[in-house]
């Protein structure tokens, strides 16, 4: 009797625990993977019955990788593992690898909820979490020396001016527009353009946009970032050149872009001198009298002759000179 209860026990724990929630994660490559090119991280999530609403993935940090979250929606399926039905959710996360060498993917958290038979009032919380993955990475050839890189397919930059630069009054202003798209490469992937810093020129950016296009899906990512020059001074000026490397999958070779350097010749705006001639104070005239001094010399006179007596009050009062706390030394 005590034999049949234990084992009941035992299938009762075999059961439920055969029916809780479960996570697969893996790496699907083609071929070898590169510095910077995306590698889809497939993390499949299972519920024994129908999903209830959409899963909250907390992403790790890993050093030398850049984990972005699954975009648009998952591919649903159904699957029976030892007689117990579940629902399949198949998510795509991309991966890209700032460096060489063996890469760990650790362990990603995912909640959901879910309901065990379609017309269960109450959801099902659970919480799942990964293995760690592991792969491997290559540097691009002729990439070694680069603080980073982009391995893509089809990679295209354009660059735009509102107005071109050239000739110019202090007060105007260049607006740059700089846009990178490709393939496989979801926009917040892209670095930023740099802007530097010009003396004479101030330079203004607006948040980048980032706009990633998914179609069946085929991912296309777009960073486009808004940068404005605005004239100072008077004066000769240089925009200096940029220089954009990637590495082309398909060519399997280091392509590069470049942007020209823009030369800038600013003269002196006669709207703006005149303007801040106009607006700029006239000093204030200030006249002294006979009987403002003589107030003056009959209150310094009287204070004088008090010093003996408030010298001891004011004395906690004095300033005392500290030694500074990094002297500088002279050398002789």
């Amino acid at each position: 009797m005590i034999l049949r209860s234990l084992l009941f026990v035992l299938l009762f724990v075999i059961s439920a625990s055969a029916q809780e929630p479960k996570v697969r994660a893996s790496i699907k490559t083609e071929g070898d993977c590169w510095v910077g090119q995306r590698v889809m991280l497939v993390v499949e999530l299972l519920a024994p019955g129908y999903f209830a609403g959409a899963p909250s993935f907390d992403l790790p940090s890993a050093a030398g990788l850049l984990i972005i979250p699954p975009e648009g929606h998952p591919v649903v399926s159904s699957e029976t593992i030892d007689g117990t039905s579940y629902t399949v959710q198949r998510h795509e996360l991309s991966v890209f690898a700032h460096r060489e060498g063996e890469q760990s993917i650790p362990p990603l958290t995912v909640r959901f909820s879910f309901k065990r038979t379609p017309l269960d009032q109450k959801t099902v919380p659970a919480t799942v979490k990964t293995e760690p993955v592991r792969f491997a990475v290559k540097v691009p050839p002729g990439a070694e020396k680069l603080g980073g890189v982009i391995s893509a397919r089809h990679l295209t930059a354009e660059e735009t001016w509102e107005t071109e630069p050239g000739k110019a009054k202090a007060g105007d202003a260049f607006t740059r527009t700089i846009t990178f798209t490709a393939p496989d490469v979801p926009a917040m992937a892209f670095p930023p353009f740099p802007s530097g810093q010009i003396d004479g020129i101030g330079i203004y950016r607006k948040p980048p946009e980032v706009l990633d296009h998914d179609e069946r899906g085929s991912l296309t990512g777009q960073r486009r970032e808004k940068i404005t020059y605005v004239c100072q001074r008077a004066g000769e000026f240089v925009i200096p050149a940029v220089r954009f490397t990637w590495f082309d999958l398909e060519a399997q070779k280091l392509e590069t872009i470049d942007f020209p350097a823009r030369n800038l010749t600013v003269v002196v705006n006669p709207a703006l001198a005149g303007a801040a001639a106009a607006t700029a104070p006239k000093p204030a005239r200030f006249t002294v009298s006979w009987t403002f001094l003589a107030t003056i010399g009959g209150v310094l006179a009287g204070c004088a002759l008090l010093v003996p007596f408030w010298k001891p009050i004011v004395a906690p009062f004095r300033p005392v000179h500290l030694a500074p706390l990094n002297p500088t030394f002279r050398t002789r």
